[in-house]
């Protein structure tokens, strides 16, 4: 499904100019697509026509579609912004009056940039950030870049909600992003974390959901929150770690390099996760607190294409590498199936415990030299009890780190958790696979259930 428009006006051809640029999507489409296409068509072009409809409205002009993903242009970063917000608030309101599977959920992404018009279509720098800002958006919201927000946060009263440097596929460097959260409850959404906020940071509610890990990032066995995130010419990572405990110090202290060869350690932050090096460990005083500069240097992971595309054939399923890595993401997000406790001196055998436990190798083999074996949001819960939004973001944090560096996909493309109640966590995740075979599209992983934050036994 790929169309251009006819929209485009004939002065614009060929010349580069300043533009605001709007890119949108469906969360899951693929999902739903292949669940029922020709009825999820018919909804893609029902909201195509209302989103064609409000970009005439706000002077917008609408480039192209590409599948599920709509590209306007508007002259005014004001008017692509209220458009944006007008095409989600009129979208929740449409969801209010429908059943569940009559709903389809856009994220859209906003972008002010340099882009040139060549034919009927439209490149640059300008699109490309405003397709990657699109995949950080959380469903049913708005993402948009620092450029477009320093120019519309006073005509349309805006207030900064979630300002965090993120590194965007194939774009060089950090961008500054802005979330626009989703104002009325979706499928996919409850109401949104700061409605149920105290003056903490920490939820009143059970209803928080959280679509990132803010400023935390993972590294060893320690989470920290930064203040800065950057990648330099030779590729090494330095983040800056504001510090007020001596815990913290402390911490940070035993990760300065003592030898040549320096062991290999965990790190995540948003959705990438790696193994690192510690180059070096810096710090200075201010104010009331220690401002600690960390040098890492990146490790690629390296994969074991055999491992990557191992299979099973068990007695009533044959199991695929694509099924065997969904079953590790499950283990990881919902304890499911749970970890088999084998007993060594068991008298008992069944064709059924030995398929099992076959099973259990294959979700604990990886890869890579980083396995899964347990469920991380049940094993940070009894730590973060108290704080549900501080163990929301480092239970995502620490589960990134597993889904990317063991192998399982090599990109997430949602991970939401939340809400929390009875005993039990909603997840939602959305991940691709890697690459192995030229001209194969990698499959795409797609969970949501309740994690049982209370151990079974």
């Amino acid at each position: 499904m790929f169309t251009k428009e006819n929209t485009l006006s004939t002065e614009l051809k060929g010349q580069r100019t300043l533009a605001a640029i709007i890119f949108t999507d469906v969360v899951s489409y693929s999902a739903m697509m292949a669940a029922n296409e020709e009825y999820t068509l018919d909804l893609l072009r029902r909201d195509f026509k209302v989103m064609k409809q409000l970009c005439q409205q706000f002077e917008g002009k609408v480039l192209k579609t590409i599948g599920d993903a709509l590209l306007m242009y508007f002259p005014s970063a004001v008017k692509a912004v209220a458009c944006a917000k007008k095409i989600q608030s009129s979208f929740a309101e449409l969801a209010a009056n429908l059943a569940p599977e009559e709903v389809l959920i856009h994220r859209i992404g906003v972008h002010l940039g340099d882009v040139f018009f060549n034919g009927t279509d439209v490149m640059g720098d300008g699109v490309n950030v405003a397709a990657r800002l699109q995949s950080e958006a959380q469903p049913g919201g708005i993402c948009m870049s620092q450029t477009v927000y320093d120019v519309v946060k006073t005509p349309l009263a805006l207030t900064a909600t979630d300002l965090v440097p993120k590194k965007l596929k194939n774009i060089p460097g950090s961008v500054l992003v802005y979330q626009i959260p989703p104002i009325h409850p979706t499928p996919f959404t409850a109401p949104f974390e700061l409605e149920s906020m105290d003056s903490e940071g920490n939820s009143q509610e059970s209803e928080l959901v959280i679509y990132s890990s803010g400023q935390w990032v993972l590294l060893h066995e320690h989470f920290f929150q930064i203040e800065t995130y950057s990648q330099n010419v030779n590729g090494k990572l330095i983040i800056q770690i504001p510090s007020r405990t001596t815990q913290d110090d402390a911490a940070i202290q035993a990760l300065r390099p003592k030898l040549e060869h320096s062991p290999l350690l965990k790190f995540a932050y948003q959705n990438d996760g790696f193994l690192v090096k510690v180059k070096s460990v810096e710090s200075i005083s201010r104010g009331d607190c220690k401002l600690w500069t960390v040098t890492l240097e990146p490790k690629p992971v390296k994969l074991d294409s055999k491992a990557l595309e191992q299979s099973y054939k068990g007695r009533k399923q044959f199991y695929t590498a694509d099924d065997i890595a969904t079953l590790k993401a499950r283990r990881l997000l919902l304890n499911d199936p749970p970890k088999l406790q084998m007993l060594q001196d068991a008298q008992v055998f069944s064709p059924a415990l030995a398929e099992r436990a076959l099973l259990e190798k294959l979700i604990q083999s990886s890869a890579t030299t980083i396995s899964i074996q347990d469920c991380v949001l049940q094993s940070l819960y009894s730590q973060y009890k108290d704080q549900p939004k501080m163990f929301l973001e480092k239970a995502r944090l620490q589960a990134i780190f597993y889904l990317k560096a063991a192998g399982v996909v090599e990109q997430v493309m949602e991970l939401s958790l939340g809400s929390i109640g009875q005993g039990k966590l909603h997840v939602r995740f959305c991940g691709k696979r890697q690459q192995v075979y030229a001209g194969i599209e990698p499959a795409t992983i797609e969970i949501e259930g309740d994690c049982l934050l209370v151990s079974r036994s």
